[in-house]
């Protein structure tokens, strides 16, 4: 579905990401981890095409997205994305259901918006706090209206930033089961970047960024033994040692 090739970027003069490799396959959940600042936002910028690297390709159903125009861009990430965010960014002045309906309404080609909503209240037991604004909802309430949100328009790929962050332990745990609930049952992949290692564990795929390089971290399955992945620059870095 999606592929990041030789993906780098640096600010000013600090490097971020260099020579970036990996793919996204179908109904999967990919852990991003990394130290605060190792550039895990950065990368779910670059993916969703709101941040152009320097050098590289984001490569989606075929197509380079930084060969589209802004429009064409910003319609991918309406329809194609669903964006979850670790403090929620839930308009203050709107009720849980406008917060929800919201990118649908910027969706020219939504159709059946209210059944939609309907099923997603059902689906994620918001229908107590439906009317409510975000001020009156606890942290864990609050990620599940961010998480209606993200996938009224039934997006093939969720990119969520710290999810699990701000939440306590009950409601950490009802989120990773919502997300493996969402892959199994509607075919998203989800693309997380955390320092939880609950949600690593529940992870299909665990890479990790370290001094701009990205390492798969995947666990082997039991009792199969195999050496670290590395990406090309890692392996570059290790030829220039020996």
């Amino acid at each position: 579905m999606l592929r990041i090739e030789n993906v780098s970027t640096s600010f000013g003069k600090r490097k971020i990401l260099e020579e970036v490799n990996f793919t996204v396959e179908d109904n999967s959940i990919i852990a991003i981890t990394g130290k605060s600042g190792a550039g895990k936002t950065t990368l779910l910028g670059i993916i969703s095409g709101l941040l152009k690297p320097d050098r590289g390709r984001v490569i989606y159903n075929g197509q380079d997205i930084f060969k589209w125009g802004d429009y064409r861009r910003s319609t991918f990430r309406n329809r194609e994305i669903g964006f979850v965010f670790q403090f929620f960014n839930l308009l203050p002045d709107m009720t849980s259901y406008q917060n929800i309906v919201y990118p649908a309404i910027l969706n020219p080609a939504s159709r059946q918006i209210r059944e939609q909503v309907d099923y997603l209240v059902e689906y994620l037991n918001l229908k107590a706090i439906i009317h409510q604004y975000p001020s009156t909802l606890s942290g864990g309430e609050r990620q599940r209206v961010a998480i209606a949100r993200a996938i009224i328009n039934n997006p093939r790929l969720i990119l969520a930033d710290e999810p699990t962050g701000n939440l306590d332990e009950k409601s950490s745990q009802d989120i990773i089961s919502l997300f493996k609930t969402l892959r199994d049952t509607k075919s998203m992949s989800i693309i997380i970047a955390t320092h939880d290692e609950r949600l690593v564990k529940n992870a299909d795929t665990n890479y990790h960024i370290d001094d701009t390089v990205l390492t798969d971290r995947t666990p082997a399955p039991k009792g199969v033994r195999t050496a670290p992945k590395k990406t090309a620059k890692t392996a570059k870095k290790t030829a220039k040692k020996a």
